[in-house]
């Protein structure tokens, strides 16, 4: 797959810095969640999934985030109340939690659909609104590879 170097760059990252992660899942535990929660997984994060299977319940990397393992992502509605109304995000029912920063400061989500999308919005939840990050999970990891600064940052280009 096209994003499969990236993964082992991250894998590589993960390793150099002596984080402990999971193998990755099988395509039918993919089509599980996909059927369980009505949506499409995008190729990126998918291949993720398929290479890496976040990180265990108490590891986290050296900038203190933690990517979660398939089985932990779920519905904002079901994992940050707070924030899924529709008057802090549309339609947060497609909005899906996957990884957090420092014990729940503030979590990472993306926007998912039956039907693939142009692009996969990348939110960040905490503080008083999620805060649009980036516009695929290959452009979150890619910025999470170069520079961890940029997945802090409002970015008031999108």
């Amino acid at each position: 797959m096209l994003f499969s170097g990236t993964m082992q760059r991250l894998k590589k990252h993960w390793i150099s810095q002596n984080v402990k992660f999971n193998e990755g899942v099988s395509e039918k535990a993919l089509s599980a969640f996909e059927q369980a929660f009505g949506v499409l997984l995008p190729l990126d994060i998918r291949e993720f999934f398929l290479t890496l299977n976040g990180m265990p319940d108490d590891v986290t990397d050296n900038e203190m985030i933690r990517f979660w393992m398939l089985e932990e992502v779920k519905p904002l509605p079901s994992g940050a109340r707070g924030f899924a109304t529709s008057d802090c995000i549309d339609h947060p029912e497609s909005v899906f939690l996957f990884a957090d920063y420092s014990l729940w400061a503030h979590a990472y989500a993306i926007r998912l659909l039956a039907s693939p999308l142009e692009r996969n919005d990348i939110f960040m939840i905490g503080g008083d609104r999620p805060i649009l990050l980036f516009r695929s999970f290959g452009e979150l990891i890619d910025s999470y590879l170069n520079d961890n600064d940029l997945m802090f940052a409002k970015r008031s280009s999108r």
